[in-house]
């Protein structure tokens, strides 16, 4: 079962902000490469823009949200950047296009986590420390920045993870999955969010990716409890 989100915490939204931006970020990630890639044609239909209202899709801004908003959790919305892959010059310039949101994501988690981090030392947490707006505000974003990464890259049509890896598929099993992507997607998505504990697979993903990356203990605790203070109002 999820938690309940706390709307009543004025941080919330500004993590929802901040989540509409790394959105816009991610997808013109996609958008960027691509063009280099050679979809010129990007530019015409708006792919290269910072304008939010440009990655709107009915299902993963719309529905999905909707659905996770309906049974407690986090509202928060996704983007669709449409690429022509045909015009892509390689197979390695289709992975970069597909590689490049999570990428983005990547970049936004180090530059709210970083901060944290005990060679850094521009905010040093303690166990007992006082909660401070923008402690929170970065610690849930580098959480929040971090699961998305790992959720992309997870190999279920239509996520980054599958994009990049069906390029190594053979052509009949290319098509095979995409007539059914769509139906895989929602078993995964079912699954996520009905199974007890399936979601803390990228919780501890993310306290995983942190560990490796010289956070220690008070840190990574923190950052943790950012995330569940600010967006379900628990420690």
């Amino acid at each position: 079962m999820l938690a309940v989100v706390d709307f009543g915490n004025p941080l919330i939204w500004a993590v929802f902000i901040g989540w509409i931006m790394s959105v816009v970020l991610h997808e013109f990630g996609h958008g960027i490469v691509a063009y280099f890639g050679g979809d010129y044609t990007i530019r015409e239909r708006g792919g290269l823009t910072l304008n939010p209202l440009q990655y709107v899709d009915p299902v993963f801004s719309l529905l999905i949200p909707a659905v996770i908003f309906l049974v407690g959790g986090v509202p928060l919305p996704g983007g669709v950047t449409y690429i022509r892959r045909d015009l892509i010059r390689t197979r390695a310039w289709q992975v970069a296009v597909s590689a490049a949101g999570p990428a983005m994501n990547f970049l936004l988690f180090l530059l709210c986590a970083l901060p944290f981090h005990p060679k850094i030392g521009l905010i040093q947490p303690t166990l007992g420390m006082t909660d401070e707006n923008l402690h929170l505000f970065l610690g849930a974003m580098a959480w929040l920045q971090m699961l998305s990464v790992l959720f992309n890259l997870v190999p279920v049509p239509p996520l980054d993870g599958y994009q990049m890896a069906e390029q190594f598929l053979p052509d009949e099993t290319r098509d095979k999955i995409g007539q059914s992507g769509t139906v895989i997607f929602f078993i995964y998505f079912a699954i996520l969010w009905q199974v007890p504990g399936a979601f803390q697979y990228f919780h501890n993903g993310v306290e995983n990716t942190l560990k490796m990356l010289g956070f220690d203990e008070i840190a990574i605790g923190y950052l943790q409890h950012s995330f569940n203070q600010v967006l379900f109002g628990k420690t």
